[in-house]
């Protein structure tokens, strides 16, 4: 029999286990809602890194790795695994989008121009092999003129290691090739809509207005002096003393190599939209022939995809079809509870409620940890007190959002806000009788330190996370056996009394069923 009272999942973006105490803003805390569920309700540890979610071995966890396993029942290959295994097997090289681009630059005696993230092997965006697979391949077609774009991370990776990416990257280069621009994620990889930072990268990618350099060392440079770590670097254009700075025009090329789609589409927009409303453009570029690496999702007229996206049949929202059912995020993450977790489907599936909660517009989150936590709790104890959804699952984004400063002292305060957001939803849960699932789709604010260097690390984890469940009714003894996230959407099911569908092969973690 499906359960009807309500049922709530709550990801703790970026909440892992991890026993040091060394920079552990989750140790460091007050928490004793997530202390009391710990000692005294079932649970367990997941995998959510490397191959426990489909990622190269080795490789810290992400959230749309991590949010597609857990909606998925199944572990799901990541993009990136897929593009270096045809790396290998030479099948990159054929790749009919890429051949188009080529084909285009000829035609046109055209510029080719590579934008993404320059990062190292551990960010979910961007993988540097498959840069230099392009290059090899424009080498191997006979471009003559490449040119590189490059967003400098600082938040997957350590804050200052641009300077030495880069430094990496020149010296390969060829005298056909050379970067043009130097732009930090927090401009070029905007996700929630704050236009006026896209705009700045879109300026200097189009009309060459920025911070001007000679070189891309001296620009990386140029920004620390400025106080600016990677994340943040102002969009920078390298000037080498001519009329020519780079900059995209009509009839060109661009490639761009990024992995994830949430934080390049607004960028993609401003090249490919005709009825573009973020900004007003200056110039609006024509005959433009736009490849990206994979699928960057709808609203992108004319672009091709080397690696289109794979619809998931039979994820759990759809699985759990008869139940009424609400996703709620802030904007941070909001796509995260729907697009990935809901197995690449642009909208709902099976008529749930979509919630977006706005983030706060401030350029840290250091400045404000606590985030809008609390409206977004407001909106799911309505739901559950006026009866209006049977199923909620919930991101609170803190975590992973704050963890990325590298700010230990507002990782703590991030970490007890949540605290006490959990602690409301059990209140209300419990006066429902109703269940809650705390887990979390990666870690992060627990390792906010590098142990080995002392140095600040703003990046994810490979730490386990928590699996508990909550229930007034459960006894505490009650098994729940360790596994990966991928195991969390079948365990659902099988509590609620519904059968999970025959993709879902992961295990049970939990035989307990709430009407029983």
């Amino acid at each position: 029999m499906v359960n009807k009272e309500p049922f709530v999942i709550a990801i703790l973006d970026g909440w892992g286990l991890c026993k040091e105490t060394r920079g552990n803003a989750i140790a460091l805390a007050s928490t004793p809602f997530m202390d009391t569920l710990w000692d005294n309700y079932p649970h367990s540890q997941l995998g959510a890194s490397g191959k426990h979610v489909g990622l190269p071995p080795q490789q810290d966890g992400n959230s749309e790795a991590g949010h597609m396993n857990i909606g998925a029942g199944r572990i799901i290959e990541q993009d990136s695994v897929l593009i270096s295994r045809s790396i290998n097997e030479g099948t990159f090289f054929k790749n009919p989008a890429f051949l188009t681009a080529i084909q285009h630059v000829k035609k046109y005696n055209s510029k080719m121009h590579l934008l993404g993230l320059l990062t190292d092997e551990q960010s979910a965006h961007a993988d540097p092999d498959h840069l230099i697979a392009l290059l090899t391949l424009f080498r191997q077609k006979g471009i003559k003129d490449i040119r590189l774009h490059l967003f400098t991370d600082g938040r997957d990776s350590y804050q200052y290691l641009a300077i030495k990416l880069v430094d990496k990257l020149k010296k390969i280069l060829t005298i056909n090739e050379r970067v043009c621009s130097v732009i930090g994620r927090f401009y070029a990889m905007d996700r929630i809509k704050e236009w006026s930072r896209t705009e700045l990268a879109y300026d200097v990618l189009v009309q060459g207005k920025g911070y001007k350099a000679h070189n891309s060392m001296e620009a990386v440079l140029h920004a620390y002096n400025r106080q600016e770590t990677d994340e943040y670097i102002k969009p920078t254009i390298i000037d080498n003393g001519n009329d020519d700075t780079g900059r995209i025009n009509d009839n060109d090329a661009i490639v761009f190599f990024n992995l994830r789609s949430d934080r390049v589409r607004q960028l993609s927009k401003t090249f490919v939209q005709k009825k573009f409303i973020g900004f007003k453009r200056k110039i609006i570029l024509k005959n433009l022939r736009f490849i990206t690496l994979t699928d960057f999702g709808p609203d992108l007229p004319g672009v091709l995809s080397a690696y289109p996206s794979r619809i998931l049949p039979n994820t759990l929202p759809i699985a759990l079809r008869g139940l009424s059912q609400m996703y709620i995020a802030e904007t941070e993450k909001f796509a995260h509870v729907t697009y990935f977790l809901n197995g690449g489907h642009d909208h709902p599936v099976e008529a749930e409620d979509r919630v977006v909660i706005k983030s706060p517009n401030i350029i840290s989150y250091k400045e404000k940890p606590e985030m809008s936590a609390d409206q977004l709790t407001n909106k799911i104890i309505d739901s559950i007190k006026n009866n209006e959804h049977d199923f909620i699952l919930a991101n609170y984004a803190n975590p992973d959002m704050v963890g990325h400063t590298g700010d230990l002292a507002a990782g703590i305060k991030a970490v007890q806000k949540v605290d006490y957001c959990i602690g409301r939803l059990m209140d209300v849960l419990n006066e429902k009788d109703g269940t809650m699932i705390i887990t979390a789709d990666h870690g992060n604010i627990e390792e906010m330190i590098d142990l080995e260097t002392g140095q600040i690390d703003t990046s994810h984890s490979s730490h386990p996370v928590p699996f508990i469940i909550y229930n007034k009714n459960i006894p505490k003894d009650t098994p729940v056996g360790n596994g990966v996230l991928s195991d969390i959407a079948p365990t659902i099911l099988h509590m609620l009394g519904i059968e999970k569908p025959k993709e879902m092969s992961k295990k049970i973690l939990c035989q307990y069923q709430i009407n029983q």
